[in-house]
């Protein structure tokens, strides 16, 4: 990430677990007050790989006083342009929507204070205001476009998979190598004890890509390639027709993603990683499957529930939808329906989006996270794998088979 406009820029790697003595020297540029003070580090939501953090100085009697340090994930650069996305956010905050940056660094940023709390998604509150907010962001979202297609994002994890760009393959090789290395450092008296008893000391590595695959049973990495290259077909000959808003989605819609300021009534974004510029119903879809990702068989929400979100929605943006609905402000049940028929078909390349990040991290992140990254991209690749027969079908044989699939499901 390079220094952009008159944003301070420090050339170093901050690494999470030593935060408090590396990266001190870096919020006292930008907070020279803070120098003598003891810093205290809050991580703001509990997932491995979204490591934002409140700081603020301990004798802060306000927390929101302080700033907000992101780190983004270990090796993400491999799938990442953090430059674009740091330019992305840039963009957003003169529009409000983002925080402002106050300093960047080779792995992360400093921003602005962001003031909310995590949303609790099993509340009806949540889905209103996490459409509204969704409707807002989309709005202002389409008028640039410098991200990423998701087809074009699902194309380039792809691409690292089969080593046609064969920068996961050398970034992993480098791994293993750094592994096996500190495996033979410390090796010492006591592990060599341990395996003259009969215990296992054999460190364990990431696995190879070729491994990975053949976990994956009958499923190839030149398969999805395949398929993936099929989405695109039907992205680009089918669903073009339907004349929908393009925007830039977030594609993330994990609920510690939004923070909600309970006096203000107002949401504030924190993570833009995923952004990719898509149709509108991507973030709608992948917010429903939020929803059900405990049990994705099971939990996916109930129609009348996807029409309460998209009434919501609907009645808060102001884009041209009389392709499919007449009067945004008052869509009447066939409109839902055929958006909801819409949805449903994007069931299956959100589920193989996250199938493939999920298997880049088990592939470029220590076998200690606390996380079974492996087995999440299986549970996403089966989903993935059950729906996409519904996305290759045309629109008119895919709703007979979803209306014939809902009797069978128990909806929350």
């Amino acid at each position: 990430m390079s220094a952009t406009a008159n944003i301070l820029h420090e050339a170093i790697v901050i690494d999470v677990d030593t935060l408090e003595t590396g990266a001190v020297h870096l919020i006292c540029l930008i907070k020279p007050t803070w120098t003598s003070k003891k810093i205290n580090f809050k991580k703001l939501d509990t997932n491995d790989d979204n490591n934002i953090y409140s700081v603020f100085p301990s004798d802060y009697k306000y927390e929101q006083h302080g700033i907000i340090m992101k780190i983004y994930p270990k090796n993400s650069d491999v799938y990442s342009n953090h430059e674009k996305e740091f330019q992305l956010i840039e963009q957003f905050s003169h529009h409000g929507v983002a925080p402002r940056i106050l300093l960047t660094f080779i792995n992360g940023y400093i921003s602005s204070y962001i003031l909310g709390t995590i949303l609790n998604i099993k509340e009806d509150q949540t889905h209103q205001l996490v459409s509204q907010k969704l409707a807002e962001f989309h709005l202002i979202s389409s008028k640039f476009n410098n991200g990423l297609h998701f087809i074009d994002k699902l194309k380039q994890f792809i691409d690292l998979f089969t080593k046609k760009n064969i920068k996961l393959h050398n970034r992993h090789m480098e791994i293993r190598d750094e592994q096996e290395k500190s495996a033979e450092q410390n090796s010492s008296f006591f592990t060599t004890l341990k395996s003259a008893v009969g215990l296992n000391t054999t460190p364990t590595l990431i696995l190879t890509l070729d491994e990975l695959e053949l976990q994956l049973h009958d499923t190839t990495w030149a398969q999805i390639s395949t398929e993936i290259d099929f989405i695109q077909t039907i992205f680009e000959n089918n669903w073009s027709k339907h004349n929908l808003p393009n925007v830039l989605c977030l594609n993330n819609m994990n609920i510690h993603n939004f923070l909600y300021d309970s006096k203000n009534k107002t949401i504030s974004i924190i993570n833009f990683d995923h952004c990719s510029y898509n149709y509108f119903l991507i973030d709608i879809v992948s917010y429903f499957l939020e929803l059900a990702k405990d049990n994705y068989e099971n939990n996916y929400p109930q129609r009348h529930i996807q029409k309460l979100f998209l009434v919501e929605y609907l009645k808060y943006s102001s884009f041209d939808f009389s392709n499919i609905v007449y009067d945004p402000h008052k869509p009447i049940d066939n409109e839902l329906e055929r958006l909801c028929d819409l949805c449903g078909l994007l069931i299956a390349p959100i589920h193989l989006y996250w199938t493939l990040w999920a298997f880049l991290q088990a592939l470029l992140i220590k076998p200690t996270s606390t996380f079974d990254y492996i087995n999440y991209g299986k549970i996403r690749l089966a989903q993935y794998q059950k729906h996409k027969q519904n996305f290759f079908l045309p629109l008119n044989q895919s709703r007979k088979n979803s209306d014939a699939d809902s009797e069978k499901i128990h909806h929350f």
